[in-house]
């Protein structure tokens, strides 16, 4: 029986599609930022300073080789921080967690790449005595040494991590899916609800068993509530979700997934999971409603009585 290899076409586009799938975003807050800056800090010192990547001329050194390691990683770091907060306040509309993908999280840090290249060559001036620190030829070698070094950990990395992730997820949605197929203890619950807010037109009641999820939405709520025809109300209060959260605390089938999700776990059809966290398929409706990595614990608590 012959095999019909895979066209040249065919692998393009399955590599393509790879920049497409879902990846998580580490990146909204400054913490999460500065972490990041320091762990790449240390890693890139230890780096340079153990393996010496690329060949040097120590008689040209202001430092010793250990001072001159910890200056580029500290460069690497503060980059790093400078780079993320200046997007975070430029850019929001690319930052947003829900849309983040393999290949917006690669271009991310070949452009860091680039940026960290270019300050490589401006700190020539600072650790090395060359008179010709500033020349086209050094620009050149210090962004291309930049490349050939970092774009191979971002490559492996990423890719290893989508990978590690995506495993842990479909592994994690799989006992979910067990667990809520086989637990009766998200029976209906017929209590009233009154959710209040600072403007008393935008307090809404319902039954907690008709209640689907709320979404936050700038400075309003949309909460998805069933009818008793069958039908899915849509209705919008000007609320915060911390105060709808606070509000819906002594509802255990009520929990908050998201930042921007409260979801009534009574209405869990199937979990699926992917790098970036996981999807819940409610009844009465076809919008997925996301678990991020910061609530899954809670999730699994609740799933797990």
């Amino acid at each position: 029986m012959r095999t019909t290899l895979p066209s040249h076409s065919d692998l393009i586009n399955c590599l393509k599609s790879r920049f497409y799938y879902p990846y998580p975003f580490y990146y909204s807050t400054f913490k999460s930022i500065a972490g990041t800056a320091a762990a790449l800090t240390v890693a890139v010192f230890l780096f340079n300073y153990i393996i010496e990547p690329f060949s040097y001329n120590f008689d040209e050194h202001r430092f010793s080789f250990l001072v001159t390691s910890l200056l580029n990683g500290l460069l690497v770091g503060i980059v790093i921080v400078a780079f993320l907060i200046l997007l975070r306040f430029t850019t929001t509309a690319l930052f947003r967690e829900e849309k983040w993908t393999v290949g917006k999280e690669i271009l991310l840090w070949f452009s860091l790449l680039l940026i960290i290249g270019l300050a490589n060559f401006f700190l020539r001036e600072l650790i090395y005595e060359n008179p010709n620190n500033f020349s086209f030829r050094y620009l050149i070698t210090e962004i291309a040494n930049t490349y050939i070094i970092g774009s191979l950990f971002v490559v492996v990395g990423i890719m290893a991590n989508y990978i590690h992730l995506l495993r842990s997820s479909t592994e994690k949605s799989i006992k979910w899916n067990q667990l809520i197929e086989s637990q009766s203890h998200f029976q209906s619950d017929e209590t009233s609800i009154t959710i209040t807010s600072p403007s008393p037109q935008d307090t809404l009641s319902f039954q907690s068993s008709d209640f689907l999820y709320a979404k936050s939405d700038g400075n309003y709520v949309e909460f998805m509530i069933r009818k008793d025809n069958g039908t899915v109300s849509r209705e919008i209060a000007r609320n915060t979700l911390t105060n709808i959260d606070e509000q819906f605390s002594n509802y255990k089938n009520i929990l908050k997934v998201h930042r921007s999700y409260i979801v009534n776990l009574q209405h869990v059809q199937s979990v699926s999971g992917n790098a970036q966290g996981y999807k819940l398929t409610l009844n009465h409706t076809d919008i997925p409603v996301p678990v991020s990595r910061t609530f899954i614990n809670v999730l699994d608590g609740v799933l797990q009585q």
